[in-house]
């Protein structure tokens, strides 16, 4: 593996993690990057992991390596009740060196690893860990992916707030959706004059999957 790996996370659920982990592997992929997907944990699955094996079926377009791969090699731990692992794992464990272990093939295949978490930084996985510990066990720079409706300004402060607590490298973006029709109006201003502005994906990938190479 080139380069660190990249856990990708959001300010809440439905936000966009795997809409826009997909918009950065094509991005990886046209600078010539062979890309690994890794899903530590989906709940809610009922066949198959459905964010899975849609990282994975963008993952194979740039990565040969992967051909042979299918959803159970990249997502190892997957519950049925869509709720936090916490929750969703009822009496069984969280096995953090089956982890390791899927993630490290991955990784022995790929130039750069994308991670997708599951829901926020802060959603718990079992009694001992929550998801933002998976950025240090992966020795990982981070992307935060917020949403554009009312109140993500409050959301984005608060993961950024817990990021630079945790002392990891970052990079944020806004997922819109076609409901998000007052962001320009309502929530642009503050990002405008707190950042300099907001990097959207559907604008400014290029510009982000730049900016997060420069934290690898």
């Amino acid at each position: 593996m080139k380069y660190k790996p990249i856990f990708v996370t959001a300010t809440n659920t439905d936000v966009g993690k795997t809409y826009t982990t997909c918009k950065l592997i094509q991005e990886y992929g046209k600078m010539g990057l062979k890309v690994g997907v890794f899903k530590p944990i989906e709940t809610g699955v009922r066949d198959i992991p459905l964010d899975g094996g849609l990282l994975l079926k963008e993952a194979k377009k740039t990565n040969p390596n992967l051909k042979n791969f299918t959803c159970n090699d990249i997502v190892p731990i997957q519950f049925s009740l869509p709720a936090a692992p916490y929750i969703a794992k009822k009496k069984s464990s969280i096995d953090v060196n089956l982890l390791h272990k899927t993630f490290e093939k991955i990784a022995s295949l790929s130039d750069v690893v994308l991670i997708e978490g599951a829901g926020g930084l802060m959603v718990p996985v079992d009694e001992k860990l929550y998801m933002y510990d998976f950025i240090k066990e992966f020795d990982s720079v981070v992307l935060l992916v917020t949403h554009g409706k009312l109140g993500c300004i409050n959301d984005t402060l608060l993961s950024i707030n817990l990021l630079r607590a945790l002392r990891v490298p970052f990079a944020w973006c806004v997922n819109l959706k076609e409901e998000d029709v007052s962001f320009n109006e309502v929530s642009l201003p503050f990002y405008e004059d707190e950042f300099g502005g907001a990097v959207l994906v559907q604008k400014h990938m290029r510009v982000l999957s730049e900016n997060l190479l420069k934290l690898l």
